[in-house]
């Protein structure tokens, strides 16, 4: 049998407005795998950015047939570091996510091709006395429908499929 191990990272910029109406922005990198350990990992500005270790677990992105945004909760125990998230990016409500997910060998080094990366924008965060919630929805929001204006038809798409499955590659 073979073992699954995910290591995800989660980058987060937190927009902070101060009281003469600058706005900056903090950057968070933590990861949730390598306890003892800073982890880095390759970014697609082509840098390698150094990731703290973490505990946080992310739980599920949902998606409907009427194409709401997806949704996704990150948990962090309640600590200080994961209250300044919070504090930091207004209660969440001014804060990018990019949530890396990445698939490990056994000798814990990145499996060619299974790096995945999510963007998501913050929507709020709750607290209670054990857990700090982060909630976010996806950054692509679904097409109204009024656009496009023009009809897909095979002439301009190609073949179009039978049914509603599709499968891109």
């Amino acid at each position: 049998m073979t073992e699954v191990r995910l290591a995800q990272y989660f980058y987060l910029l937190a927009f902070t407005i101060d009281a003469n109406d600058v706005r900056r922005v903090v950057r968070h990198r933590y990861q949730n795998f390598f306890v003892s350990a800073k982890s880095e990992l390759l970014e697609e500005d082509g840098k390698t950015h150094r990731y703290n270790f973490a505990p946080f677990r992310a739980e599920g992105s949902t998606a409907n047939l009427n194409g709401d945004n997806g949704m996704l909760r990150v948990l962090f125990p309640n600590v200080e570091f994961a209250i300044r998230l919070v504090e930091q990016g207004d209660g969440n409500r001014l804060s990018e996510l990019t949530l890396t997910t990445q698939w490990l060998t056994a000798d814990l080094a990145p499996a060619l091709g299974r790096t995945y990366r999510e963007r998501y924008v913050g929507i709020g965060a709750s607290y209670s006395d054990t857990t700090i919630e982060l909630r976010y929805r996806t950054a692509m929001d679904s097409v109204g429908a009024s656009f496009p204006s023009r009809t897909l038809t095979r002439s301009l798409v190609g073949p179009l499929p039978l049914n509603a499955e599709l499968v891109l590659q």
